[in-house]
């Protein structure tokens, strides 16, 4: 049931996760940790770490480089503060690689009002990152400011409708300064992307519960995105979550997503023009995801304050297929490009 209430701080809780990724000739894997803690009944302070050990034996780095591995190390802090009918937040996280920095702050507001049926929420992302070449002196900086504007309305104890929108702009430099774009067959040197982008998404989510089979969940939803670059995206997905027994959660849930290329991309050049790309997530691609979760309800109750503890496995299967990107990592080859991911995630969540 979807309950009608004020507006309250998340609940205090524990967690920690191991995910791993492998497709493509990409491999991710790493921990996570979280931990979110009330003060005084007014005041919830977030901290967390995420980890991701990269190796990269992809077709864009076999073409013109070597495998290689690299590790990010990411940080976060955020606290929110409860006054009536409206939650602050405000967070800062960083980012390290070898040759990425990023430094995020987020700043939001989120009110409830109509007796707690509907929830208006305003948010705002300021981002400062700074591009490097593990190899040379090469260094360049890049910002991004990311506003979002999201409406959630309880229509009914047990439907819940939510609409948002993003708009994000990029400015500096936005390229990779490893990849090399094609002319004529021959990689003729690095990419060149404009200096700004400009990207709008809008979102329109609907969940709804049903009183079966111990209870279960309907969810959908449909995203639009539209940049600058003249690329224009859609997806949608489907899921159904389902209670099995006194403990179990079973979940099962489908997305697909289709793009368009954007106006400076090429997977092999007819000459030389003043923005040029061979990113393949900037070709025409789409992408379907099939996912199962199952979820245990591990005790109620625990010594030392833990209550509510759970583990949950997830696994993903993932498959890309690229309307205008080749491999050309293998000589004459025409065929475009497309390969199967498998993501898998394991969690342990507790409150305490």
């Amino acid at each position: 049931m979807l309950p009608l209430r004020a507006a309250v701080l998340p609940e205090d809780r524990i967690d920690a996760a191991l995910h791993s990724y492998d497709g493509g000739g990409v491999e991710v894997k790493g921990p996570a940790l979280l931990l979110r803690k009330t003060v005084a009944d007014r005041v919830s302070i977030e901290g967390g770490y995420y980890s991701d050990l990269v190796s990269a034996a992809s077709p864009d780095v076999l073409a013109t480089a070597s495998p290689f591995t690299d590790r990010r190390d990411e940080w976060r802090v955020s606290a929110r503060y409860l006054h009536g009918d409206s939650i602050l937040h405000l967070g800062y996280t960083r980012s390290t690689e070898n040759d990425y920095d990023a430094r995020t702050w987020n700043f939001g507001v989120s009110h409830e009002f109509f007796g707690g049926m509907s929830t208006l929420s305003l948010d705002y992302t300021r981002g400062a990152n700074v591009v490097r070449r593990s190899d040379n002196d090469f260094r360049a900086t890049n910002d991004r400011s990311a506003y979002r504007l999201g409406l959630a309305q309880v229509l009914s104890p047990s439907t819940l409708l939510s609409i948002s929108y993003e708009g994000i702009l990029d400015e500096g430099y936005l390229s990779n300064p490893y990849r090399s774009v094609r002319i004529l067959g021959i990689f003729a040197g690095p990419e060149r992307y404009p200096g700004t982008r400009t990207s709008n998404a809008i979102a329109l989510r609907l969940q709804q519960y049903f009183d079966v089979l111990g209870g279960g969940a309907l969810s959908a939803g449909y995203r639009h995105f539209s940049d600058t670059w003249q690329i224009s995206a859609g997806d949608w997905e489907l899921g159904w979550r389902q209670h099995l027994y006194d403990r179990w959660m079973l979940g099962l849930n489908y997305r697909q997503y289709g793009q368009t290329a954007a106006v400076f991309y090429s997977d092999d050049f007819d000459r030389e023009y003043t923005y040029m790309a061979r990113d393949k997530e900037l070709s025409t691609f789409s992408s379907r995801r099939l996912g199962l979760t199952v979820s245990y309800d591990l005790y109620r109750r625990l010594a030392l304050g833990l209550e509510n503890g759970r583990v949950v496995l997830a696994a993903d299967w993932i498959r890309y297929d690229y309307a205008d990107y080749t491999d050309a990592s293998k000589p004459g080859n025409d065929e475009p490009y497309g390969f199967d991911a498998w993501l898998l995630q394991l969690n342990f969540t507790s409150g305490f």
